[in-house]
């Protein structure tokens, strides 16, 4: 009992002990940088509270992800008391539960210095939480274990337990230098603490993608950019197929200010104001005040772009597009002239061949389809040939008047498809049927065929009735009646109400010289129509070759009567 009672007023000792251990002096003047969080919900309430520090005089800070998950704003409070808002997330792990932000400060602010290399086993530490108090509050251990986190960064196990008010503090060495952030024992014993990496937190940076993440979609505070502005203008794209006009326009802005020397920045917000115009105005001089906002940031891409040419491209196939879309249009800076005119400019400085594509359309546009044509033929001509080029030659070689030379239409249109190689990418469907239409002018019902087939391909099977009716017509002509049989089938196992593929049902019986089966799919599409004169017309045709002659005429009689065109033929010729 006595030996019980000694242990226990030794242990009482050594907290006691800890408590009172002598503070460095550099904790004094570290107690500025360490910070209490709050955060805080949609509505306004609070969300958590928890702790952070500042690593920068510039007002950058590390904390936990878990206080910012679900957060729409956030305060800091630093050691002097002086509270700021937490402005925009820079970067953030969620595994390792650690974040890093910028937060707003007017000044410098102190901050605690990153331990120039990681710690050894052994070696004595320094935990720091944040106080208001003058009482100076601190813990003191060692490493007891280091192991690998990522690259060349560590987490450390430590002798002492944590408090709850401790967690996120920052831990320190002997020279005040910050090396980790202080993590709960996960195993929940209470006994030891760990720290994860503060260098590793600092040297987190945000990615395109990571940008579209959970992690950083779960927090409603702004997001820092990619420091690459390329991969910031890929996330830019990503983030307005997801926002409306206002929320992008807010984002653009943001953007702008971001990287407020570089001309795209400038275009691409120019843009926005004016595609969208109707969208972020409600009446027409709002409108047009987006509209003069647009012109201004062409103006500044112009006055910022090394490459002047590129702006007025830009600024030509804006012009061009809203005066397309808007013909009310009075102001002579949103005309077509004048997008020719912008676009001439850009021309004269370079002879891009992405220039002669947007005056290809220019010209298609304006009727004149051979200069068109040879507009899109110098894109196709260059590396920069692509789908659209290729296709909008097709089109101005088949719009042009006089004769259209089919073969040369559909070699086009070879190039076009073959701009997408062995990729099967849906965009090359609707140039597909294209295709299949003047090869099927040309009786090429082979050919046609197959790009049926290469159509199904590219959409993955998801077709209609409609494709097999015409899958059906195209193999009927090439002479591949059990081919077309199965097709007709499989579209009325689609629509199943149709007469009109019955009646094709039985076309392809008559071929096939089935005439009992054909006069049984007359009497289904008859039963669903019975003014189907066509159906008159195939019923006689059975009749006659089954040597019915009586019952042949009075058939194509019927369909006679109800407007078939080809019945009064078959009539002179078989009933007079």
């Amino acid at each position: 009992m006595k030996r019980l009672l000694l242990l226990g007023w030794l242990a009482c000792m050594c907290l006691s002990l800890f408590a009172q251990q002598k503070a460095p002096k550099w904790m004094e003047k570290q107690k500025k940088a360490i910070a209490k969080i709050t955060t805080y919900k949609e509505d306004g309430t609070t969300l958590h509270t928890g702790t952070g520090f500042f690593i920068s005089e510039d007002g950058k800070l590390l904390s936990a992800y878990s206080l910012f998950n679900g957060a729409y704003k956030a305060t800091v409070t630093d050691g002097g008391g002086k509270t700021y808002e937490v402005s925009t997330v820079l970067a953030a792990d969620e595994l390792y539960d650690v974040i890093k932000l910028q937060v707003e400060v007017p000044k410098k602010v102190s901050f605690l210095k990153m331990a120039a290399a990681p710690l050894a086993v052994g070696a004595p530490v320094y935990l720091q939480p944040y106080t208001d108090a003058k009482v100076k509050t601190f813990a003191t251990g060692k490493v007891e274990e280091v192991t690998k986190l990522k690259d060349v960064y560590h987490y450390y196990k430590l002798s002492f337990p944590l408090e709850v008010s401790w967690v996120n503090a920052p831990v320190l060495n002997e020279e005040g230098e910050v090396f980790g952030l202080a993590q709960e024992d996960a195993s929940g014993k209470k006994e030891v603490s760990y720290a994860v990496s503060a260098a590793y937190a600092e040297s987190l940076q945000i990615s395109t993608m990571d940008m579209l993440s959970s992690t950083y979609t779960a927090i409603g505070i702004k997001k820092a950019w990619p420091a690459d502005r390329e991969q910031a203008q890929i996330a830019l794209f990503l983030m307005g197929n997801s926002q409306d006009a206002q929320t992008y326009l807010n984002t653009l802005n943001d953007f702008v200010a971001a990287f407020p020397d570089w001309s795209e920045s400038y275009i691409r917000r120019a843009s926005h104001y004016a595609y969208h115009r109707t969208d972020l105005a409600n009446d027409r001089a709002g409108q047009l005040q987006y509209l003069e906002k647009a012109q201004a940031d062409m103006k500044q891409a112009l006055d910022l772009a090394e490459k002047k040419s590129d702006v007025l491209y830009s600024e030509a196939q804006l012009i061009y597009s809203v005066a397309l879309s808007d013909s009310t249009l009075k102001d002579t800076d949103w005309t077509v002239e004048h997008a020719q005119n912008r676009l001439t400019e850009a021309m004269t400085a370079e002879n891009n061949p992405v220039y002669h594509q947007l005056q290809g359309e220019m010209y298609f546009n304006q009727g004149k389809y051979d200069e068109a044509y040879q507009e899109y033929m110098i894109v196709n001509r260059s590396d920069a040939a692509n789908a659209s080029s290729w296709y909008m030659a097709a089109k101005s070689k088949s719009s042009k008047q006089g004769g259209v030379n089919i073969g040369e239409v559909i070699q086009l249109l070879d190039s076009t498809i073959a701009c997408y190689g062995e990729s099967m990418n849906p965009e090359m469907a609707p140039y597909i049927l294209e295709r299949i239409d003047w090869r099927l002018k040309l009786m090429q019902y082979e050919q046609a065929v197959a790009d049926y087939d290469l159509y199904y391909k590219v959409v993955g099977g998801r077709v209609d009735d409609s494709f097999y009716y015409l899958r059906e017509q195209a193999k009927f002509r090439q002479g591949d009646l059990e081919g077309a049989l199965q097709d007709i089938r499989q579209a009325m196992a689609i629509n199943a109400k149709s007469p009109m593929y019955l009646a094709e049902e039985a076309s392809i019986f008559i071929r096939q010289k089935k005439y009992a089966e054909a006069l049984q799919s007359i009497d289904k599409a008859l039963a669903l129509a019975p003014d189907f004169a066509a159906c008159y017309r195939l019923r006689g045709v059975c009749f006659l070759r089954t040597e019915k002659k009586d019952a042949a005429c009075e058939a194509f009689n019927k369909a006679k009567e109800l407007g078939d065109p080809v019945a009064d033929k078959l009539i002179k010729e078989n009933c007079q």
